[in-house]
């Protein structure tokens, strides 16, 4: 009995130890994205990032190829996490998905709708990471909440400005 206890507590520990990989990886993998995005759309004018990013070939695969990353990354997600979890991850693709239309052209926008895009992505990566969270029985930490974006020492230019 003692052995069979142990053994069970070894297992719940090996699948935790994926499962904040697998959400450290994803995680990873979306901020990527999400900043390939950001400066595409301020190559596009759509808002303020200092290293902006032409819409070249180049730039375009660049985000292509870690889409496919962050794609990949779900995968595990499939097999590990709990219900609240893989909602939020659904939600979060939604909004990367909004972002990457937006920063690569197929969808026309300007800086209002770039900023209530970004702004739903940032809401949906912090409910991920608070589902996550829960799921791995870690607590809420206040200092890892999400800040005002853009911060308030950041000049904010209009985003036809050079």
């Amino acid at each position: 009995m003692t052995e069979r206890s142990r053994w069970r507590r070894q297992q719940a520990t090996r699948w935790d130890e994926r499962l904040l990989q697998a959400y450290s990886d994803y995680g990873h993998a979306v901020k990527e994205c999400a900043n390939l995005y950001l400066r595409l759309a301020a190559g596009r004018n759509l808002t303020d990032h200092p290293a902006p990013l032409e819409s070249t070939n180049g730039a375009l695969e660049e985000a292509a190829t870690a889409e496919r990353r962050r794609s990949a990354m779900v995968e595990p997600m499939r097999l590990l996490a709990d219900a609240g979890t893989a909602d939020a991850v659904r939600a979060l693709n939604r909004c990367l998905w909004h972002l990457e239309w937006l920063a690569r052209g197929p969808m026309p926008g300007d800086a209002a709708t770039w900023a209530e895009a970004f702004s739903a992505y940032r809401s949906a990566r912090a409910a991920f990471y608070d589902q996550a969270r829960q799921g791995l029985g870690v607590a809420k930490m206040a200092s890892l909440q999400e800040a005002p974006w853009p911060p308030s020492w950041r000049p904010v230019r209009p985003p036809s400005d050079p």
